[in-house]
């Protein structure tokens, strides 16, 4: 084997593809510099002909070099399963022992001799002969997460995960039976309030989630709710957090927290004309300015920890033990995310906020420098560990309000596909990461140059190693507080597009993903927080994808201006999918009225996003003929005149009956889950997210011009929902 034969080998049992079909039907072959460059991130060294052999030899010979495979996934109700046992063939005749340790305590063991089992295969390894046999255990645990120990006469010889999940994902009686359920969807920093600190907050979330749901709504889908960079607020992407295991302060309820009614120093803070002014000026602006926002609420919040120090953390006081509950459930990572939080708070003040360029006995999670660093600045990182807290009771509190007043879900998360690569999580989890590469997507409809996210994405050969751990805890922390998930780009399940460093984002590679094993713990995860799965599968879907999300009950995600036939006409509501979530538009998309006025192709084209001459033009052209068809078919299901306009330009009253329309025919669609977009209904021409643009649009900082009880009360807003119900839903 030649040394390309043997790079395409590593690369393709390391999941890299060889090439992939672009959306201009162009088939790209990934060129060799791409493949070492992922190989490297994956921990397996490819710059020379020598590293290339030595490391397809460790990936080939990696089974067969440990007792057991570090995890094994079984389906609920299924035959007893059966366990590869490798080890050297002198040990075949000598007495082995296995327990298995379920989740909630409960111990099964048993004895055997290797060479008694059932036969599997032998491997020459190192001058050696090693066996595999099949152990076949005498029964299934439940449904969760177990420990199966393999010891032989010198000791324990290795151990595995073995997780059993159920056959499909968690559906709410109410989304699947009748005509299915609704929601409203809006991003959390654009809510306002007559006490909102120039962001929107976790208690305006809780207003949206009651009143929404006294309209009907079962549900209110949010942005990403992932804790950012507090000592670097210009940072403010939802879709580019610090870790998805934990919240954005940025959005605490400052006056909702307890202590601020009790602490005169933060009260004199708070009544001081500085600071009433500050606050007024934020409140005012039509765009969220974070750093400001930051240092108005960061001096408050410290005041505020400080005062509950004091006052409630004696051993007899409940709001204190509270807290230290708190920190127990979150464990290890909490207290690493917190610690974090602290070291990057003092190297950001002294210039050097990435932590690859601490000094080295911070740089990774469990150096025992830590432990000093902890003991000095025991309040600081306290402090972080009480923002989070704090974060946590708000969230909580808005799902049961909107809990209470009669939502089926209550809130809908966001996951986002991945993080910053100087961010906390990053930090906590290296070796599961592939650190040194970026997720993106190629070009599309959407970003015709192709998308560089700037996120780090999981390394999937460690992260089977390390038990699926990280990846089973930011599914868990999401669906923490939440009904509903979705899945940002949930194609992340099977591949990634993977960007190397220095290189424009059409340059990138796939990389293939432990798809049913990730796709059962989704549906395990989901049983166990009782949580629908919505999966965002726009773009490009691998064959097969979209079928195995229908088998593990993962509802799809179906945008009406996408749904178009081959012959460009507008879907039927009775033919969109039935396990899907219906939306008119997206986050990543203008508003209804924005779409209809082509907002964003005059945007990219003064930005220069499109990658050739005349394809604005083109994109205009087209959006023309969508609109001419979007008329027909609403007017098709007696929803719209036959004569309505399909000129860009709609008066206040036209936008009105469009946004009718659209989610009137929404409501009929066969989709078990629709949601309305508060922009849409308002007819406000924004989007909130430019793709392929930073501070070139105001991606992430547009408000409401109203308060959320305003909008709630809106008139457009309650015919919209009146009509759903109406309807059925």
């Amino acid at each position: 084997m030649s040394g390309t034969d043997a790079l395409d080998r590593l690369a393709r049992l390391a999941g890299i593809e060889d090439g992939w079909w672009d959306f201009f039907g162009e088939w790209r072959v990934v060129p060799p510099e791409t493949k070492r460059v992922f190989l490297g991130a994956m921990g397996l060294p490819a710059d020379s002909d020598e590293q290339v052999w030595a490391s397809l030899k460790d990936l080939e010979s990696r089974s067969w070099r440990r007792a057991l495979e570090p995890v094994m996934l079984a389906e609920e109700h299924g035959t007893p399963p059966s366990i590869a046992i490798t080890l050297p063939a002198e040990a075949d005749e000598a007495v082995h022992s296995w327990v298995l340790e379920e989740e909630l305590g409960i111990r099964h063991q048993g004895s055997f001799r290797p060479g008694e089992l059932r036969w599997s295969e032998e491997y020459q390894l190192d001058g050696h002969l090693i066996h595999r046999h099949w152990l076949d255990l005498p029964a299934l645990p439940p449904c969760g997460y177990h420990r199966l120990i393999l010891s032989g006469p010198k000791g324990v010889l290795g151990e595995m995960a073995m997780i059993v999940t159920p056959p499909s994902a968690f559906v709410p009686e109410q989304v699947e039976s009748g005509a299915g359920a609704w929601g409203i969807a809006t991003q959390i920093y654009s809510l306002r309030s007559e006490r909102d600190w120039g962001v929107g907050t976790y208690g305006n979330l809780g207003d949206l989630a009651e009143g929404a749901a006294k309209l009907g709504a079962a549900c209110v889908g949010i942005n990403p709710l992932h804790a950012l960079f507090p000592a670097d607020p210009e940072r403010f992407s939802p879709y580019s957090p610090s870790s998805r295991r934990f919240l954005n302060i940025a959005y605490i309820d400052v006056e909702a927290i307890p202590e601020f009614q009790d602490c005169l120093e933060a009260r004199r803070m708070f009544a001081s004309p500085g600071y009433q002014a500050t606050l007024a000026r934020l409140r005012g602006y039509a765009l969220i300015e974070y750093p400001d926002v930051m240092r108005l609420s960061r001096p408050m919040l410290e005041v505020l920890y400080r005062w509950f120090r004091r006052t409630s953390m004696g051993d007899d006081n409940p709001r204190g033990q509270a807290f230290r509950t708190f920190q127990a459930e979150q464990g290890v990572s909490g207290q690493r995310f917190a610690v974090f939080e602290a070291l990057h708070d003092q190297f950001t003040r002294d210039g050097t906020p990435y932590w690859r360029h601490w000094p080295e006995q911070y740089r990774r999670p469990d150096s025992a420098a830590l432990a000093d660093f902890v003991l000095e600045h025991v309040e600081t990182v306290e402090f972080f560990q009480w923002l989070q807290f704090i974060a946590d009771e708000q969230l909580a509190e808005a799902q049961a309000r909107g809990k209470a007043a009669g939502a089926a879900i209550g809130l809908y998360r966001d996951l986002a596909v991945g993080i910053a690569g100087d961010g906390a999580e990053a930090w906590a989890q290296q070796d599961s990461l592939a650190l040194g590469v970026s997720v993106g997507a190629p070009p599309d409809p959407l970003a015709l140059k192709g998308q560089d996210w700037g996120l780090v994405p999981f390394n999937p050969i460690t992260l089977r190693e390390n038990f699926y751990a990280p990846f089973i805890e930011v599914m868990a922390a999401n669906m923490r507080h939440a009904g509903a998930l979705r899945l940002d780009h949930a194609m992340s399940l099977a591949r990634l597009y993977w960007v190397p460093p220095g290189q424009p984002a059409d340059q990138g590679a796939y990389v293939r993903y432990p798809a049913e094993d990730l796709f059962r713990l989704v549906a395990l995860e989901s049983r166990r927080n009782r949580c629908l799965v919505i999966g965002e599968d726009l773009g490009t879907v691998p064959e097969g994808f979209r079928e195995r999300m229908d088998r593990m009950g993962i509802f799809a995600y179906r945008v009406m201006v996408f749904e178009k036939t081959k012959d460009g006409a507008f879907r039927a509501p009775e033919d969109f999918d039935t396990q899907a979530l219906a939306i008119a538009a997206t986050h990543d998309l203008p508003s209804l009225r924005g779409w209809w006025a082509a907002k964003d192709i005059d945007r990219r084209e003064k930005l220069d996003l499109y990658p050739r001459e005349g394809q604005a033009a083109e994109e205009r052209a087209a959006r023309a003929a969508d609109r001419a068809a979007m008329v027909a078919a609403l007017a098709g299901q007696g929803l719209l005149a036959v004569d309505f306009p399909v000129g860009p330009a709609l008066s206040d009253d036209q936008a009105v009956a469009l946004s009718a329309a659209v989610h009137a025919t929404l409501g009929r669609s066969a989709s078990k889950l629709m949601m309305v977009q508060m922009e849409d209904v308002l007819g406000q021409e924004i989007q909130m997210n430019l793709p392929g643009t930073t501070t070139q649009h105001p991606n992430w900082r547009l408000r409401y011009k109203a308060e959320t009880a305003a909008i709630l009360a809106d008139a457009r807003i309650v015919s919209t929902a009146e009509g759903l119900k109406a309807g059925g839903r």
